[in-house]
Order: structure tokens, then sequence, then C-alpha cells
């Protein structure tokens, strides 16, 4: 199936489905059958990779060995899909833009498409495709910044006894976290904005990493839960923190933060840069 600008997805959501393990036995077959039959040495099942003889091409590959991926098989081919897809995305916004709400609604419905892809059987199998995704993701950001379009706006509101004091507050706060080597990186007025209830232009990049290099989502989810507990937020918002924390932040990348009820799930008592955020929190 052929993607379209009507439906500039269609080619992955049936690829997804139908023929991404059609390519993989091919890729089998063509490697430990057609190619190599009697000197395939290792097979990987589960990364997908076969490792053969040398046989046929020691003249050109000075190794005793081959190696094959099957993500090298289909790189080409997504790898085009994608310079496609990206074409019809930018065609369908630049048909939208002079309606700010159709520009947001579009964008909203190709990032619900996406996430069907992301939580798909076929990307935890082969996740090599996240990497593919996320450029669309990505280009989709470009045009619209606001993930989801809601009935009110979900950003932040630091408690205080009065606007004069909340101010005050939010201005620490912004001091305090970005301070060498800073936490986050955002302008003062998009800090101030994402703490008052209000309207957020391109988010607040969250740039406290783990020890797998990756940003540190466990660091602020606990950073969230200390500014409730020690009452500068909310409780209300608990049940929906997910929603606040997917407007409000991003990623040291400025992309939508994504899998933060796993990151949940998997926190320990100890997140990174816990000592410091303890001691930004106290120090309000």
């Amino acid at each position: 199936m052929k993607s379209t600008i009507e439906h500039p997805l269609a080619f992955f959501d049936w690829y997804l489905e139908n023929e991404i393990n059609n390519d993989l036995k091919e890729f089998y077959i063509h490697i430990t059958e057609e190619l190599h039959l009697n000197n395939t040495d290792q097979i990987d099942k589960v990364n997908h990779i076969i490792k053969v003889l040398n046989i046929h091409h020691q003249e050109e590959i000075n190794s005793e060995y081959i190696t094959f991926s099957f993500e090298s098989s289909i790189k080409s081919k997504l790898k085009q899909e994608v310079k496609l897809t990206k074409e019809f995305i930018e065609l369908g916004f630049q048909k939208r833009f002079s309606d700010k709400k159709e520009v947001k609604g579009y964008a909203d419905f190709l990032r619900i498409k996406l996430s069907s892809f992301f939580s798909n059987k076929a990307c935890k199998d082969f996740p090599f495709l996240t990497s593919y995704f996320e450029q669309l993701d990505n280009l989709i950001n470009q045009y619209s910044k606001q993930s989801t379009t809601y009935s009110y706006t979900p950003s932040f509101v630091f408690i205080a006894e009065s606007t004069k004091e909340q101010q005050s507050k939010i201005k620490a706060l912004y001091k305090l976290l970005t301070e060498n080597p800073s936490i986050i990186s955002c302008s003062k007025k998009e800090f101030t904005n994402a703490f008052t209830g209000n309207e957020i232009d391109e988010g607040i990049n969250w740039l406290i990493t783990g020890k797998n290099k990756d940003i540190s989502k466990p660091s602020l989810l606990y950073f969230l839960d200390e500014l409730i507990n020690k009452g500068f937020l909310s409780r209300n918002i608990i049940n929906d923190l997910y929603k606040f924390i997917r407007y409000v932040f991003r990623n040291h990348k400025g992309n939508v933060l994504k899998n933060l009820k796993q990151s949940r799930e998997g926190m320990s008592d100890n997140p990174t840069s816990k000592d410091r955020i303890d001691t930004i929190i106290s120090s309000l």
C-alpha cells in the first residue's frame, strides 16, 4: 500500500501489520538458503543477525566472516518511504497553514497515529523502527509544538499566598534550575507561563541524563512529585500528571516525552540528581 497526501502514514500502517514479517522471512531464506547454503556460522533470531563464513568474497572483504542484518536489508526501503511520507506531511501542513486550529488538529491526528506505531508489536520486535518514526515525530513538531488539543491548558500553577509571592518563587526556581550545569533549558517567560497556568510555545527542555546517557524521566517525575509533596503544586493534578508533563516538558532535543508510565514503574528511590533536586526545592 502506498502513502498519499490524504493518508501520509498509510504505507507504515500497512507495513507494520502485514509486510514486515514477510520481509523477515525472505531475509532468512535469501541469506541461509540462496546465498550461503551450509556456510552459516551463527544466527541471532532476537536481533535478526546472521554470521556466515566468508567463502566467496575473500578478495573483496578481508575477514573470515560476513555479517548480515535484517535492519540493513530493509534500510533502503524504509528511508525511501520516510522521505515520501515527510513530503506528504509537509504538503498537508501547507494546505492548512492559514488556519491555526486545522494545523493543530492535523498534527494531533498524525501524533495519535504515530503513537500507535510506537506501541505496535513490530516496534518491540524490531527496535530500529523507532528511529524512523522519531524522524516523522520531529517533523510534526516543527509545524506544531503542542501535542494535544485540550479543553483546558494543562500547565502547572505554582501555589503561593499572593501573585507577587508566586512570581518571586517561580523566578527563584528558574534561577536554581538554570545554574551551571543547567537542569532545564527554556526562556524565563516560557518557564513562568508553564507554572502560572498559561499556554506555552516550545516547552521546557529537561536536561538531566541517566547512566544510559538518555534523558532521565525518573528525575523529572521525582522533581514534580516533590513539588506536590511540599505543597508547591496541587495534588489535584496527580491523576493527569502525565498529560501535564507531555504538554510542558520536552527532552534535550525538544521532543515530547514518551513512556512516562514505564519510567514511573521502573523508578528507584535514588533517581539521578536527587540530592540537587532536594536542595533546590528546600531553598524555595
